[in-house]
């Protein structure tokens, strides 16, 4: 007898709740794509529910020791056994936007990634604790947010156990030709095993990797709290992801090479160990853990390099801000993910800049002080802005119910009459202040696409799709009478093309394959142009043009950039 699909939810009192326990027992074959399982999962006070994916087929099912047909959990059921099986998908193509939608899992040779979302496991609808054994033929390696209890790597595969004993609400299992390099740091409290898990091309990037890991681990530490895992791993990933799990983050094998990324993502990645997978934000009430993360993280990072670099990241916010249509702006308390630019403006760089704004209302020295009061209070509990308002009110000895109902519970920013010539109050610019930048376009709800040479529509349309936010693109060959617009044409036609329409010459002298740089029509709308040498020029963009939003202006020589730059602010 085969089931496909298992859910039920059943009422129990609060005070009956318990940590439920997952043992799992997983052999993945990647070149085959064939998963096959068995797993218990228990709870003393009796499961509230349980969830596997369709794609996954039960062969063997008991609930409390008795082998049962029913899909439904009974009443009180406290241990239910099964062994399942399914086929894998291969692995899609997906640039990074479409990676952030993924919710079904993949397997092959180059890397297999099974998300929470697609059911791999038995979930019990709640946070959990877990011990997951992996099985893999010989020259792949895997592993799942955990600590490392027991390896073994030989001729006849690879096996490891790893061990979560804190609430989880998610587990993840991800596998590949791993070289594996590693070592330790020592805090106050524990030795943290770090571990690099990358693709064989990858392994010069390793020691890097593993200090600066070790940096972060002990940078947070001392400001948070101790780091509350045995390991930290960072792991390649065939796609193009940038996740953090507890006790790991995966980041692309692209992204990995990056020269700025350990600098950066690295450190924001580290951090969500306290905020998010260590703290869970209550989605209800917003997510509050991107906007503490980029504070405590990106922005940090710009104040270690000095006043001019914060101040350039807090101009950066509010220029992007200024690109935001009002109608389309929304309080702190409605973000829960990033699945478009607008969502990262708001739920990343305006969180970012509330806590800013807190610690210089409360003071550094309180903040600090609020920052491991509700590290000490919430840890591996949900929390909510709520909860962060009374830990800095705490330590502030002031009443923050205006500031947290002004900037969290209210959409857009109060008026602004004063001076701030620092930038550190968030507030809508009039976007003229700034000069034009190529966001200003790429996350426009709605936009039109100009293609000045029809032999070049598919390639062009193609790289509109990656770097336009909008779902719904009007397509002509001159620009709408109303909204933003991008333009892609031929380099050679381009001068031509600009000023039969009125608009302002190339800014700069034509060099490389491609050219891309924003501008103002004289009605204010803004506008990108793209000026490609041939189909290939325009089809090198597809990867890196999506991330360079913040640009007013890059010269590309096929895929790579070759030049770029932003103009500073005219006035405020």
């Amino acid at each position: 007898m085969a089931w496909t699909v298992i859910f039920v939810l059943l009422a129990l009192p609060l005070f009956a709740w318990a940590l439920p326990h997952l043992e799992l027992e997983v052999w993945l074959d990647p070149a085959a794509r064939a998963f096959n399982a068995q797993a218990t999962l228990t709870d003393p006070q009796g499961l509230t529910g349980m969830h596997l994916g369709q794609g996954f087929e039960i062969t063997e099912l008991k609930l409390d020791g008795r082998p049962v047909e029913s899909r439904r959990l009974w009443d009180g059921t406290r241990k239910v056994e099964l062994r399942y099986r399914g086929m894998l998908a291969p692995m899609p193509a997906l640039d990074h936007r479409q990676v952030l939608t993924l919710r079904e899992g993949y397997s092959g040779p180059e890397g297999s990634f099974l998300p929470a979302s697609s059911g791999w496991y038995p979930d019990p609808g709640t946070l959990f604790s877990h011990r997951v054994t992996l099985h893999l033929p010989a020259g792949q390696k895997g592993l799942v947010p955990g600590t490392l209890v027991e390896e073994s790597d030989t001729a006849a595969g690879y096996r490891a156990v790893f061990e979560f004993a804190h609430p989880a609400d998610a587990l993840e299992l991800m596998a590949g030709p791993y070289r594996v390099s590693e070592r330790t740091l020592k805090l106050a409290d524990r030795t943290v095993l770090i571990r690099t898990w990358f693709h064989p091309e990858l392994t010069d990037f390793a020691p890097g990797y593993l200090d600066d890991s070790a940096r972060y681990l002990e940078r947070y530490s001392r400001q948070i709290g101790p780091y509350p895992f045995g390991m930290f791993s960072i792991v390649s990933s065939p796609l193009p992801t940038g996740y953090g799990m507890p006790t790991l983050t995966y980041l692309g094998r692209e992204v990995i090479k990056l020269p700025f990324i350990r600098a950066t993502s690295l450190g924001h990645e580290v951090l969500h160990n306290w905020w998010g997978n260590g703290v869970y934000p209550d989605w209800q009430s917003g997510n509050w853990s991107e906007g503490l993360t980029t504070f405590l993280a990106d922005y940090a990072f710009k104040e270690d390099e000095g006043e001019a670099a914060a101040r350039e990241m807090r101009i950066g916010w509010l220029r992007d801000y200024a690109a935001v249509p009002p109608e389309e702006d929304f309080a702190l308390k409605d973000f829960a993910a990033r699945h478009h630019g607008i969502a990262s403006i708001i739920g990343y760089a305006k969180a970012a800049m509330v806590f800013l704004m807190l610690r210089d209302r409360i003071g550094r020295e309180a903040f600090e002080r609020g920052l491991r009061l509700f590290w000490q209070r919430h840890q591996f509990k949900t929390a909510g802005w709520r909860d962060l308002e009374a830990a800095f009110s705490e330590t502030s000895g002031q009443p923050l119910r205006d500031f947290f109902h002004t900037w969290v519970e209210t959409a857009g920013a109060p008026p602004f009459a004063g001076r701030d010539p620092d930038f550190r109050i968030w507030r809508r610019v009039d976007p003229r202040v700034f000069p034009p930048i190529l966001r200003e376009v790429f996350v426009a709800p709605k936009a039109g696409v100009v293609i000045t040479d029809p032999a070049l529509r598919e390639p062009a349309l193609a790289l509109a799709q990656r770097v336009l936010d909008a779902q719904s693109l009007s397509v002509g060959t001159t620009p709408t009478t109303q909204g933003p617009f991008l333009v892609v044409g031929p380099a050679a036609d381009i001068d031509g093309w600009l000023t039969h329409h009125g608009l302002p010459a190339r800014p700069f002298p034509p060099r490389g394959s491609a050219q891309v740089w924003a501008g103002r029509d004289a009605k204010q709308r803004p506008y990108v142009v793209i000026a490609a040498r041939d189909d290939d020029a325009l089809l090198a963009l597809q990867r890196a043009l999506p991330h360079y939003g913040k640009q007013s202006w890059l010269v590309f020589e096929g895929a790579k950039v070759a030049d770029k730059g932003v103009w500073p602010p005219q006035r405020d």
